[in-house]
């Protein structure tokens, strides 16, 4: 039986990707972020140790380095 993709059409047009970006700020201020989301340095060095957990994966499914 062959597959059939869920969603043939994009979501989003081109045009409504670009008026996003366009209407988006330049400026976040959240005092709830452990960082400054507006400066790169910050969100870099928060991110650098993260670990990629992929749909339908679970954090405790990866592989683990052995410490004996």
């Amino acid at each position: 039986m062959k597959r059939e993709l869920i969603s043939k059409t994009p979501l989003f047009t081109k045009e409504q990707i670009e008026a996003a970006i366009a209407a988006a700020p330049d400026h976040v201020d959240d005092p709830e972020s452990p960082y400054d989301p507006n400066n790169e340095a910050e969100v870099k060095a928060f991110w650098v140790n993260a670990k990629r957990v992929m749909p339908g994966e679970h954090r405790f499914q990866q592989k683990q380095k052995k410490s004996r």
